[in-house]
């Protein structure tokens, strides 16, 4: 991740105000999507529609922290990668991560769902927040275990291999969170999104989970130095999410997509620190990969010519500090106070 040791990150140099709004920036666009999604959907926008509109104006809300704040402790994306970016987030994102499962995959998901008959397991008689809450949670879970599997696999190699390609990038943008196999993108829907239509969840529900889960996807990769602190004990930010793209494979952890809470429960969460302790990259993949090489990318999970160019020949890095892995009983105890806590407050005024 390193770019430069002795660069002083721009929110030093703020004053007392200065800091406080590049903490919160953030986690108010967090808090303040859904609100203006239902906002849009409301006043009569279909909810895909919605979706990439208040996408769109929350990237330029990102791209502009990323250019006022941005951390020179990252790695620059290197020269000649931006086409590589315009093809995952032009194209992959927009028509494979938003349109299909919007499109295909939730509403083929509700129609199997009614021929098995499992559509009937979802409890109907909920208020929309609390629908919309239960599905971020349990997406939340069964992503979680889906991207755990991918770090952790030992006899399956695709998974990893599919999800390398996400992790192969030596820098840190906005931009670099879109690159995600289709492949990948596609089952991360299916075990998510696909799947809760398949247990009967309301569409609208569905939709706006998604929407915010989306934005929260965002909020990951971010290189900006906005230093979201104890918020990540709620939802992963950008200076959180970045440990979990250590080259370092003893550094698997913050799995989480939506929110840390099962990183907490399960022992996973890593505590976020200064960003140049451990550098960016994949343990599996070589010092020299190919990050302009798009079709090497998109082949290389399947094994042959394209994995043995990009798989790594030498040994694991391993010359850095230690994850430090907080206290889990500690951890645990505050995951389920705040899981019950929410659960209780959409409950009561949901």
């Amino acid at each position: 991740m390193q770019a430069s040791t002795a660069a002083r990150p721009p929110t030093d140099n703020l004053g007392p105000v200065g800091r406080v709004v590049a903490c919160l920036a953030t986690p108010l666009i967090v808090a303040l999507c859904l609100p203006a999604w239902f906002a849009v959907v409301g006043a009569g926008a279909p909810m895909l529609l919605a979706s990439l509109g208040l996408l769109g104006v929350m990237v330029a809300l990102l791209v502009t922290l990323e250019l006022t704040l941005r951390n020179p402790r990252f790695t620059p994306r290197p020269k000649g990668t931006w086409h590589v970016a315009a093809f995952y987030n032009g194209l992959i994102t927009p028509v494979v991560a938003v349109a299909l499962p919007s499109l295909v995959l939730v509403p083929g998901g509700r129609w199997l769902g009614q021929q098995l008959g499992t559509a009937a397991l979802w409890p109907q008689d909920l208020s929309l927040a609390m629908h919309v809450w239960l599905v971020v949670i349990l997406v939340d879970l069964t992503s979680y275990g889906w991207h755990r599997f991918e770090h952790t696999a030992t006899r399956l190699k695709l998974p990893w291999r599919l999800h390398s390609v996400h992790h192969a990038p030596k820098h840190y943008d906005l931009w670099m969170g879109a690159q995600v196999h289709p492949v990948d993108v596609v089952v991360f829907a299916l075990v998510g999104f696909t799947l809760m239509a398949l247990l009967g969840a309301p569409v609208l529900a569905i939709e706006a989970a998604a929407f915010f889960a989306a934005v929260v996807g965002g909020m990951h990769h971010l290189a900006a130095d906005t230093r979201a602190g104890v918020f990540n004990w709620l939802v992963p930010f950008g200076d959180h999410h970045a440990l979990h793209h250590s080259v370092r494979e003893d550094e698997n952890g913050n799995f989480g997509n939506i929110t840390t809470l099962f990183d907490q429960l399960f022992g996973s969460y890593l505590e976020p620190r200064r960003f140049d302790e451990s550098p960016c990259g994949a343990w599996s993949l070589a010092d020299d990969y190919p990050e302009r090489d798009l079709r090497t990318q998109l082949l290389s999970p399947f094994g042959g010519a394209a994995w043995d160019r990009v798989a790594r020949k030498g040994p694991k890095p391993t010359a850095f500090p230690p994850p430090v892995r907080p206290d889990r009983r500690w951890r645990q105890a505050w995951a389920v106070l705040w899981l019950v806590g929410v659960t209780a407050a959409v409950l009561r005024w949901g």
